[in-house]
């Protein structure tokens, strides 16, 4: 029985809808606000970029990825960092650039994500075991990055 004065939907404010609403589901579950520490930590250096860093630097890490053309101070081509600091691969610097701690005013603001609160899980009750983890992946990430310098 329909409520007077209501009006029915159309097939096409119902498909849309619908449709709509499957989006809004899958990008849901593929978005984590807290990321799981078991599943983590089962992720390899290439693998955790490919997760975090992919999006801006690309899945090859020159700096191409489909989030680059919106970060203002550009994305950085991250295969020429050794390079670009004299043939070296600062890995103690990339580190401090990942966790938050050093910061390139030089470059503009800070776009990218401060990783160390980002991976931290804080319904770990042992901070110090969660520290360590988080240095882990950091670490995991540090050395894939060295791993695809390129001349």
């Amino acid at each position: 029985m329909a409520i007077p004065g209501a009006s029915v939907p159309r097939d096409d404010d119902v498909t849309l809808r619908v449709l709509l609403a499957a989006v809004c589901a899958v990008l849901a579950g593929c978005i984590s606000t807290e990321p799981n520490s078991r599943r983590m930590t089962d992720l390899s250096g290439p693998e955790l970029f490919e997760r975090w860093c992919a999006s801006c630097h690309g899945i090859t890490g020159r700096g191409d990825g489909p989030v680059a053309p919106l970060v203002k101070a550009g994305v950085p081509d991250l295969t020429r960092i050794a390079f670009r600091d004299g043939g070296e691969f600062p890995g103690e610097d990339v580190r401090r650039i990942i966790d938050g701690r050093a910061e390139r005013p030089a470059h503009g603001p800070r776009d990218m994500p401060v990783w160390g609160w980002r991976f931290y899980d804080s319904t770990n009750p042992d901070d110090s075991a969660e520290r360590a983890r988080v240095d882990m992946l950091i670490s995991r990430l540090v050395d894939y990055l060295r791993s695809i310098q390129r001349q």
